[in-house]
């Protein structure tokens, strides 16, 4: 049995994954206006889980074939709002971009992974989420809400 903290990090993992697979019955708009408020909120949820001490290094055991279909489907159908530029720039003046597409689908098989472990092991579980958020999907997150959040406040107005 889960306990509060963990519970809530589950249903906002669930509710993360079920907008990541329902992405084409909502429409770009309005899931980007969904994707804009749920990111802060998975946020604090991983941060409520506190630090565990017992991390060892991340390994990501993702079905690379999966991953690549889900970031193609989104990437298409993100189309000219997937990329974006980071607000500095890279070494000797080259500038950084990022892929919205590919910030969601990290974020996504690395939740969909601890929701896996939930029914047997919840402890297992939150231990997942706050190591591969330490060590994985905290930048993607990081610069998913830095690109919905200017387009978010376009979109609801």
């Amino acid at each position: 049995m889960a306990n509060e903290t963990t519970q809530q990090m589950a249903d906002l993992a669930a509710n993360f994954c079920q907008l990541v697979e329902r992405f084409d019955e909502k429409g770009v708009e309005p899931w980007l206006v969904d994707m804009s408020v749920l990111l802060p909120q998975l946020e604090n949820a991983v941060s409520a889980l506190g630090e565990n001490q017992d991390m060892s290094v991340y390994e990501s055991t993702t079905d690379y074939d999966e991953r690549f279909d889900l970031f193609t489907r989104l990437y298409n159908a993100l189309g000219e709002r997937d990329g974006y530029n980071y607000d500095y720039d890279g070494l000797d003046g080259q500038r950084l971009s990022g892929s919205l597409a590919d910030d969601i689908t990290d974020i996504y098989f690395d939740l969909k992974r601890g929701l896996k472990l939930l029914d047997n092991s919840p402890q297992l579980a939150a231990r997942d989420w706050q190591h591969s958020y330490e060590f994985h999907w905290r930048h993607h997150l990081v610069d998913a809400e830095r690109q919905l959040n200017p387009a978010a406040s376009t979109l609801s107005h």
